[in-house]
């Protein structure tokens, strides 16, 4: 939680149609990754198929896929030897968070249009913020 001071309603607007901006970004990158990491993860499959097939599916794969181990450090998840399917897995679901984050910034400031009208009357307001999102608005007629 983080308390930050705007002198107006516009200004709030402003830093949220930033991070919207700035998510945006982000989560474009991350769904380019995304694509690529899917499309390795189909290109192995697809080798071990035709492996399968020429083996005469007796279940041998010459190239074994990378095991990987994952260890927890104090809450911290750290993936050893990554496999495709694994960031595949990673990148969704910061691509989900994301969304969500970026659903959750532009429902905000939809709210908050109506209090625009209140930069003319020299109103000072804090917010309380969660991860660059208002939770809670105190508004202070100067």
């Amino acid at each position: 939680m983080e308390l930050k001071t705007y002198k107006s309603v516009g200004d709030l607007i402003k830093e949220l149609d930033d991070e919207v901006n700035r998510i945006k970004t982000v989560l474009g990158e991350y769904l380019r990754r995304l694509e690529e990491s899917r499309a390795r993860v189909e290109k192995i499959k697809k080798a071990q198929e035709a492996i399968a097939k020429l083996t005469g599916g007796r279940g041998q794969m010459p190239v074994k896929p990378t095991t990987s181990q994952t260890i927890d450090l104090m809450g911290l998840k750290v993936i050893i030897n990554v496999s495709p399917d694994e960031e595949a897995e990673v990148l969704e679901e910061s691509v989900r968070t994301l969304q969500d984050k970026l659903n959750v910034l532009q429902r905000v400031r939809k709210a908050l249009e109506p209090l625009s009208t209140l930069d003319e009357g020299g109103t000072a307001i804090t917010a309380v913020m969660s991860d660059n999102i208002p939770t809670r608005l105190m508004l202070k007629v100067v």
